[in-house]
C-alpha cells in the first residue's frame, strides 16, 4: 500500500532589527542592507517561504531618511509577491508614522500602537491554519491607558497586551497554530552595545513566563540572535551594529521555523552573509605594522586595540596607511595626556545614561546632589522625550 507523503508545514521566516538608516561608526549602512535584502529575497523564494516577520525596529529613528523608507517600500513589495508579511514597531520606530502603512497590500501586516492588539492575522497554507498575533514596542507611559493597566510599566502593560492575544486564542475551536510577535526585552537575555534603553534602571526586563501559549514567539530588540526559552527566539540583527557582536562564535542570522498541522515546530538558524567583513585585531602599533601581519585584515571594517605601554603618536593616521577601514581604535594604557583625558570624558559623557548626566550636570551648576524626588522628575522627564519619538 501507498504511503501518503507528509505533511507540507508552513514556513516562516523570522528577522528583526533592520535599523534602516543607521551608520556604523560614521560608515553607511545603506549597502550592505540592499546585499542583506537581496540575499532575503533570494532565501525567500529558494526555501518557499509562507510567512516573513519583522519584530520591529524596521528604522534606526523614528524621522528616517527619505532614502531609507524608499529601501523598505521597495523591499516590502518585493517580499510581499510570494509572502505575507508581517511587521511590528519597534521602540526606535515611529507608531504614529507607521500606522499609516508603507504600501496598500492585501499581504502586508504591519501593526503599530494597541489598535489591533489581540486580533491575529490569519493565514492558510498547506492546509495548516496559522494565527499570528503582532505586538508592538509598547511604551507604558503611551499605553497603559489603552490596555487598562493601572501601573505604567512595561510588565502589566505587555502581559495585558499578551491575555488579549490568548484569549483571542483560546477562543477558536479548531486548534489552528498560533506564533506571537512582540518587540522587548526578556529578562535572562544577552545584551549588545548597539542597544538602545527603552527604560531607567531594569525595569523594561519582562519575564519569559509572560509569552507563553504560542507555539513560537519571535522576539526583536536585542541584536544578538539567541534562544530565551523553548520556541522563543530572538533572530537578532542582520548586520553587525556594534564590535560587541563580532568575534568567533557571533554571526547574523535569521530563523526558519516549520509549523506542521500538529507537533513542536522546526527551527533553523541561517546564517547570514555579511557585505563587508567585520573584525577585532589587538597588538602593539609596531606589531601591527609589520610587513605581512594581518594581510587578510587590510580591507575589513576592524576594531583595534592598542597594547602599547605607552600610547603612540598619531596612532589612527599611521594605521589606516595600512588598513583601510579602522573604524574603532582603542588603547590598554592609561590615559597620558590632558587631550586624552578631555576626550574620554567626552567619550564618558555621550555613553551615559540621560538622568545620571543631568544628575551630574545639576550637581556641578548648583553643588549639591539632587534628591529623590529631583531624580523622579528627571527619570520622568527622560521618559516623556523617548515617548515623545516613538509616537511623533
Amino acid at each position: 500500500m501507498r504511503e501518503n507523503p507528509p505533511e507540507k508545514p508552513i514556513r516562516i521566516l523570522h528577522t528583526a532589527d533592520w535599523h534602516l538608516g543607521r551608520e556604523f561608526h560614521g560608515a553607511d549602512l545603506t549597502e550592505a542592507h540592499e546585499h542583506f535584502f537581496d540575499w532575503l529575497a533570494d532565501e525567500v523564494e529558494s526555501r518557499e517561504v509562507d510567512v516573513v516577520i519583522m519584530a520591529g525596529d524596521i528604522f534606526d529613528r523614528a524621522l528616517p531618511p527619505a532614502a531609507s523608507v524608499e529601501l523598505l517600500s521597495e523591499q516590502l513589495a518585493r517580499l510581499s509577491d510570494p509572502a505575507h508579511v508581517v511587521l511590528v514597531a519597534g521602540n526606535h520606530d515611529s507608531m504614529k508614522r507607521l500606522s499609516y502603512g508603507m504600501l496598500l497590500k492585501p499581504e502586508i501586516h504591519l501593526l503599530s500602537g494597541t489598535a489591533g492588539i489581540g486580533e491575529p492575522v490569519t493565514i492558510t497554507r498547506h492546509g495548516v491554519d496559522l494565527l499570528i498575533y503582532p505586538v508592538p514596542y509598547l511604551d507604558p507611559g503611551l499605553v497603559a491607558g489603552d490596555l487598562g493597566v493601572e501601573q505604567a510599566r512595561h510588565e502589566p502593560v505587555l502581559r495585558a497586551a499578551f491575555d488579549r492575544c490568548r484569549d483571542d486564542l483560546s477562543s477558536r475551536q479548531d486548534s489552528p497554530r498560533s506564533v506571537a510577535v512582540a518587540h522587548a526585552f526578556v529578562r535572562g537575555s544577552k545584551e549588545s552595545e548597539s542597544e538602545r534603553t527603552i527604560s531607567i534602571g531594569d525595569a523594561d526586563r519582562v519575564p519569559p513566563a509572560l509569552l507563553d501559549g504560542f507555539d513560537y514567539v519571535a522576539l526583536g530588540h536585542l541584536h544578538r540572535p539567541q534562544e530565551v526559552a523553548d520556541s522563543i527566539r530572538y533572530s537578532g540583527s542582520p548586520i553587525p551594529l556594534s564590535y560587541s557582536e563580532v568575534g568567533p562564535g557571533l554571526s547574523k542570522s535569521v530563523t526558519i521555523v516549520d509549523l506542521p498541522a500538529s507537533g513542536p515546530p522546526r527551527i533553523e538558524v541561517v546564517e547570514v552573509p555579511q557585505l563587508t567583513g567585520f573584525d577585532r585585531i589587538s597588538g602593539t602599533l609596531e606589531e601591527l605594522l609589520a610587513d605581512g601581519v594581518h594581510e587578510d585584515q587590510r580591507n575589513r571594517w576592524l576594531e583595534i586595540t592598542l597594547t602599547d605601554e605607552k600610547r603612540p603618536d598619531q596612532p589612527m593616521e599611521r594605521l589606516r596607511g595600512k588598513f583601510e577601514h579602522v573604524m574603532s581604535l582603542r588603547f590598554e594604557s592609561p590615559i597620558s595626556t590632558t587631550e586624552e583625558q578631555e576626550a574620554e570624558e567626552l567619550t564618558g559623557l555621550a555613553k551615559a545614561d540621560p538622568v545620571e548626566l543631568a544628575s551630574r550636570f545639576l550637581e556641578e551648576i548648583r553643588g549639591a546632589k539632587p534628591d529623590e524626588d529631583e531624580k523622579q522628575l528627571l527619570e520622568d522627564a527622560v521618559k516623556s522625550k523617548a515617548a515623545e519619538e516613538v509616537s511623533g
